[in-house]
């Protein structure tokens, strides 16, 4: 076979390659671009012609993933993989903000234009596959992952899910074109409410709720994004590990849903189906051995780190699994491979730059604990080897364009929760001195799976003495106190831009207050870092960190007027603030322009625009809190006034709340036609009109809720959400369709939608609903005949 020049174009390459392959002649100036259809046929054809010429040793090869896992004789590439959760984690790419804070957008376009660059940045880097979106309905806030997410509610993960995998790998004839990269949606699933809160725990539930709430993000990325992989959750539902799961990994995923591409493990899970794994493991089967056989049986086709190479060539050998079970794993990754890298054109040497063939080697002598992906990121020594890269991988990941994309989606993220008063924003002209305080205000603070050199990032103080420059504003600034217990006897922090000050908490509040006393107004950035909370690090409180509650309270008794700038990747509860501070600004993570939005939203350069994604509860007690609950019958008062004796006080703050230094009016509610039956819709339009002075941008957020059906169900749901931008005096209609898959409800092992009436409710939050009209729904005969996929065992 011809290995043609790396430097032919992509499309060129690929057609020869076919060409060789196929024996075919080839007019390379006449043979336009193949559609993606034609490709990924030619892709279906070369998978099973390289199957028979494959040795036992090779085909499982392909379903390892996290060690080189080409054969050079063949021309397969190797696949390397990464982490792209916000960003493709190499040094010096762009840095967008965490899942949560796009999640906070409610938009999902800027989201797959922000997912196209991190491909693009992703394979100039040598990332062809990553591990990413993350597609968790989040409704616990213990979770140290809500971070990765795109918060609590199922419509909004799936929009956002769909968005991101479109983006990584294209859409339409440019999908997985020379740009683009195999998405790998995590974790299947239902990861977001995890017993106590804890990563990787057990979770039993309904088949309706995993219907209704964890499957839907999925389906969406199976079936509108038709995303090339997936990847199984850590823990067991219902009592069977989702790694070793058939009804998960083939009933629904493949049988139902009409998968086609391949499974990935997560790191660890395939051992910890038996006995293994880091901490202990499900003790399903007996040995490590019977955890792949189990596994890949099941339907996992590549294992991401671990033995799985070693055992599954003696397992084949020694009879325990066929080999066409290994046929199998193989050719969906061989499939993957084909359609985005060709067969030909690429390095002979592996990633590890020795220059040399080492496929046999790397079957027979790898370890799983050789390489522990956690561990790099968290150090931040993570990087694609610099033989995988480019030649022109600094040019890619250094284009000004993703940067003012990355500033553009911060912008779009920051949420104004409070504002009383109009303290916001900050008038330059009026204003001689500024304190900022808070730990925070100036550290590097960028969230989980994030590339440990980025190209640059703004704290807060950077960003708020930059704005005030050209102004008569001083700005100073005070740590105030520390977040880490014991800090001021740590010396300095891995992530820390500045040197802490290793005073106690008594001494820098002190010192805080001290410098207050002659300034006019204090930002107080307070939250925390991924030292405590993410990944492995869960929570029993949702209160602050360290002293940052007591710095707020000092600093709001000089009687000075202080804004709150909450930093972080999930909830606090910070109901004194709430009650007492008169403004209120959340910053999640929002990448590596963090500092300049916060400043630009404190003073007005910035209109505010971004919704909660989550629910914020008053304490961990009231959790997990999620908006979308079944009604509440009990004598508890959740809603009541909160001098009535029962009340126990609903959640801080609503998922979709979400203030702007404008208003919004909205008008016009109609409903056209006023009834449809299965296989209609229903537009439901209301007209929102800027009242303001200032151009802003709303989220308009329609929910919907049924009373009187043969299940209860949740008091509201959303179902569609537009964020647009008007200016001053600015009216637009949005329109929401309403049909069977928006009010239909699992029951009895099937989809279904009963006749009745279906309250509508549009508005700017879960809670702030300004229009409400209904539309009836007529059912149709022959609903009761409809039947998916047996229950879950």
């Amino acid at each position: 076979m011809n290995v043609l020049s790396e430097f032919y174009p992509y499309h060129v390459r690929f057609l020869a390659v076919v060409a060789a392959f196929a024996f075919l002649p080839l007019d390379l100036s006449a043979e336009p671009f193949p559609s993606i259809q034609e490709r990924e046929a030619r892709a279906d054809k070369l998978a099973k012609e390289l199957i028979p010429k494959m040795t036992l040793e090779e085909k499982v090869l392909q379903t390892f993933v996290h060690t080189p896992n080409g054969v050079p004789r063949l021309g397969i590439p190797h696949l390397p993989s990464g982490e792209a959760l916000h960003g493709a984690v190499a040094a010096g790419c762009t840095s967008f903000p965490q899942s949560i804070a796009l999640g906070a957008s409610f938009d999902p376009d800027l989201l797959e234009e922000i997912a196209a660059v991190i491909a693009r940045e992703a394979r100039a880097v040598g990332i062809c596959q990553a591990f990413a979106p993350m597609l968790a309905v989040s409704r616990d806030p213990r979770w140290g992952r809500v971070e990765e997410s795109y918060g609590e509610d199922p419509h909004l993960v799936s929009r956002m899910g769909v968005a991101f995998i479109n983006g990584l790998q294209g859409r339409g004839d440019s999908r997985f074109g020379p740009d683009r990269i195999i998405a790998t949606p995590k974790h299947f699933v239902a990861d977001g409410e995890p017993w106590s809160g804890a990563n990787g725990e057990g979770f039993d539930t309904s088949e309706r709720t995993l219907r209704e709430i964890y499957l839907p993000p999925f389906e969406a990325a199976i079936r509108e994004a038709s995303s090339m992989s997936i990847m199984p959750a850590h823990h067991a539902i219902n009592g069977l590990p989702c790694h070793m799961n058939p009804w998960l990994l083939q009933t629904v995923l493949r049988d139902e849903w009409g998968f086609g591409g391949f499974v990935t493990s997560d790191m660890g899970d395939i051992p910890k189906v038996g006995v293994g794994g880091g901490y202990g493991g499900h003790r399903i089967v007996r040995d490590e051995e019977a955890s792949v056989i189990a596994s890949m049986t099941a339907g996992v086709d590549a294992e991401l780190v671990g033995k799985w190479n070693r055992l599954l060539v003696k397992a084949v050998r020694e009879g325990k699994i066929p080999e066409a079970v290994i046929d199998r794993a193989a050719e969906r990754v061989l499939r993957a491979k084909i359609l985005l890298l060709g067969l030909a054109g690429f390095r002979k040497e592996p990633p590890s730059g020795k220059g040399k063939d080492t496929t046999g080697d790397s079957i027979r002598n790898y370890k799983g604990d050789d390489d522990v992906w956690a561990k790099l990121i968290a150090d931040g020594k993570f990087d694609t080897p610099e033989n995988a890269k480019r030649s022109d991988w600094q040019s890619a990941v250094n284009d000004p364009r993703a940067d003012s994309l990355a500033l553009k989606a911060a912008q779009k993220s920051i949420v104004l929760l409070k504002n009383k008063g109009h303290v916001l924003p900050l008038d330059k002209t009026k204003i001689r001195r500024i304190l900022v305080a808070g730990p925070l205000a100036s550290e590097v603070n960028l969230g989980g799976y994030s590339t440990g050199k980025p190209k640059f990032f703004v704290t807060a103080m950077e960003g708020i003495t930059k704005a005030a420059e050209g102004s008569s504003l001083m700005v100073e600034y005070a740590q105030g106190c520390h977040r880490l217990p014991g800090q001021e006897h740590s010396g300095r922090h891995p992530v820390e831009k500045n040197q802490p000050d290793s005073r106690d908490d008594a001494s820098l509040v002190a010192e805080a207050v001290e410098k207050a006393r002659t300034a006019d107004v204090i930002v107080a950035v307070v939250g925390h870092g991924r030292q405590q909370l993410g990944e492995n690090l869960d929570r029993d409180t949702l209160d602050l960190p360290g002293g940052q509650q007591a710095l707020v309270e000092a600093l709001h008794a000089t009687g000075k007027p202080v804004v709150v700038v909450l930093n972080g990747g999930n909830v606090h509860s910070v109901g004194w603030i709430k009650k007492n501070i008169p403004a209120i600004l959340q910053a999640f993570y929002l990448g590596q322009s963090s500092g300049t939005v916060i400043a630009q939203a404190l003073f007005g350069e910035v209109n505010p625009g971004g919704k909660l994604p989550l629910s914020f509860p008053r304490n961990v007690g009231q959790s997990p809190w999620y908006y979308n609950h079944p009604p509440l019958t009990g004598p508890v008062n959740y809603y009541g006034k909160e001098n009535d004796p029962s009340y126990r006080g609903g959640p801080l703050w609503s998922f979709g709340h979400g203030l702007s230094y404008t208003t919004f009016g909205y008008s016009d509610l109609t409903v056209s036609p006023s009834s449809f039956a299965k296989g209609e819709t229903a537009i439901v339009s209301a007209t929102v009109t800027n009242t303001g002075n200032r151009e802003g941008d709303e989220v308009v957020q329609l929910y919907l809720r049924q009373d009187f059906t043969s299940l209860v169900r949740p008091v509201k749901e959303l179902k569609g959400f537009r964020r647009i931008t008007l200016k001053p005096g600015e009216s637009r209609t949005v329109s929401f369709s309403v049909g069977y898959d928006q009010i239909r409800f699992w029951k009895n092992g099937a989809w279904t939608a009963e006749p009745g009436r279906i309250d509508i409710m549009i508005g700017s939050s879960s809670e702030d609903i300004r229009l409400r009209g209904a539309v009836d729904y007529l059912g149709s005969p022959d609903e009761s005949k409809t039947r998916m996929p047996p229950p879950i065992p």
